[in-house]
């Protein structure tokens, strides 16, 4: 059956659904944080008053805020009054404390998290909320997905073609192209996000961002991989990619660590600082050069047999076709998971269910998408190279960057030293303890191991309530 006909059975089914389910499942009109953040977004989306309402987050705020004793209740809290004092006579912002509608919101947990994420949202998820709750904004959310599922697919498989032409051409092996180029192209986007982060004065989003893809792409992501297909592995090279990203991981831990205060670490955390960023991102440019180094050394796993089109086309179109490829990926990733989790939202999944699953799970879909389609058309040593890779880069690409980009480099919390820097580090040195007991193969039972090691972190995070992403 052709794809476009499914994509039509499908399509109907919805409006069959749709038509079956009480209407006040699927809501008339938006949310009171949906109203809060369209009257106010401004003064909303000003970093000091994105500081309060984490504050708020995790205060009992008291009801009846006025302009009058903003001041006051922001210092109860705990808000910085210097950093507050032009803010509590700026009009914006007390005609926000004013509005009854954000007050009323301050006392629902749920609404307050709801309107956070709005703040953070990027223009993409606001662009797709705007899409009106009635039959005909579900029929065109769930196109929407539908042709987005359908580009990450097929851009996995032109990736996958096209990195393995690249491979056979330059004969540096599919796990170093996996672990360089592809690596480089899928983190891109999460370096621009964090990068953005840390600028916007979301230090620790930045580095929770790298650490909480470490966690799944080594987990979840190489787990599933090696449960579809046992993993080819040019042993030696995969030791050597494996070292680097356990060391990369150490390293990071080390550069957060509060030497100088050990005392606090647990409570004050630490700071990734900006001239360790600088190091980091000198370091990615050794990594990539002495990886192709390791490969040049060893024989090329590629065959002749192999993407023959390789040898006929020039290495400038393999390479633009591989950049297009990502693109994408990485495009259609960016449009699938707010438009899954504002239909999610509006069928009534809980926001924190969303929030464990397919937020946090977002930035690691186009490492997911090119594993998956790497291993079913039989390329696994593409797939562990480009997860070694991304790992790698997360620290140096990503982290990195960040921290350079900041005069006062990346906090690091206590939660990432009580619980975020050990899971990480946990994961890390079980795939490498699996490496050193593989033969030539990552096989099926170890991929158990690996998805089971992501399922206790993730829980344990879920209930200690640490976001990993």
């Amino acid at each position: 059956m052709k794809k476009q006909t499914i994509i039509c059975y499908l399509i109907i089914m919805f409006c069959v659904f749709h038509s079956l389910v009480p209407h006040t499942v699927f809501g008339d009109e938006g949310s009171i944080a949906e109203k809060v953040f369209e009257k106010h977004k401004a003064t909303l989306q000003r970093t000091e008053i994105q500081s309060v309402l984490n504050i708020f987050k995790v205060s009992e705020v008291p009801t009846g805020l006025t302009s009058e004793d903003i001041r006051e209740n922001l210092n109860r809290i705990g808000a910085d009054p210097e950093a507050l004092k032009t803010l509590v006579e700026d009009a914006g912002v007390q005609a926000l404390f004013n509005d009854a509608e954000f007050q009323a919101l301050l006392q629902d947990p749920d609404a307050l998290e709801e309107l956070i994420g709005l703040v953070n949202a990027g223009w993409l998820e606001l662009l797709v909320r705007k899409i009106p709750i009635s039959g005909f904004g579900y029929l065109l959310l769930f196109i929407i997905i539908a042709v987005t599922l359908y580009t990450l697919g097929k851009g996995a498989d032109w990736l996958v073609d096209e990195a393995v032409a690249l491979s056979t051409r330059w004969g540096l092996g599919k796990a170093v192209i996996g672990a360089t180029i592809v690596s480089v192209g899928t983190t891109t986007p999460e370096a621009a996000v964090s990068v953005l982060s840390a600028l916007q004065g979301k230090p620790g989003l930045a580095l929770g961002n790298a650490v909480g893809s470490i966690i799944c792409d080594t987990g979840l992501i190489l787990g599933l991989a090696s449960l579809i297909a046992p993993l080819p592995l040019n042993r030696q090279l995969a030791s050597r990619l494996s070292n680097v990203q356990v060391g990369a991981g150490i390293l990071m831990v080390a550069a957060c660590f509060p030497w100088s205060s050990p005392a606090k670490v647990f409570s004050a955390g630490g700071v990734l600082p900006q001239f360790v960023g600088i190091v980091f991102v000198v370091l990615l440019g050794l990594y990539i050069w002495q990886s192709i180094r390791w490969a040049g050394s060893m024989p090329s796993d590629t065959e002749d047999t192999e993407d023959t089109h390789a040898e006929e086309g020039n290495t400038f179109g393999i390479l633009a076709k591989l950049i297009g490829a990502i693109a994408i990926i990485v495009v259609s990733a960016q449009i699938l998971i707010p438009a899954v989790s504002v239909m999610a939202e509006r069928i009534g999944v809980p926001k924190h269910i969303i929030s464990a699953t397919l937020v946090a799970f977002g930035t690691s879909l186009p490492e997911l998408v090119t594993a998956i389609t790497a291993v079913r058309r039989g390329h696994g040593e593409l797939a562990v190279g480009n997860i070694i890779g991304a790992d790698i880069l997360n620290v140096l690409f990503v982290a990195g960057v960040s921290a350079a980009a900041t005069q006062g480099g990346l906090q690091a919390d206590g939660q990432f030293f009580q619980f975020l820097f050990p899971a990480m580090l946990f994961i890390l040195i079980v795939f490498r303890c699996g490496i050193f007991v593989s033969g030539d193969q990552l096989k099926r039972p170890f991929g158990v191991v690996l998805v089971a090691t992501w399922l206790l972190v993730t829980i344990l995070s879920y209930v200690l309530s640490i976001e990993m992403h």
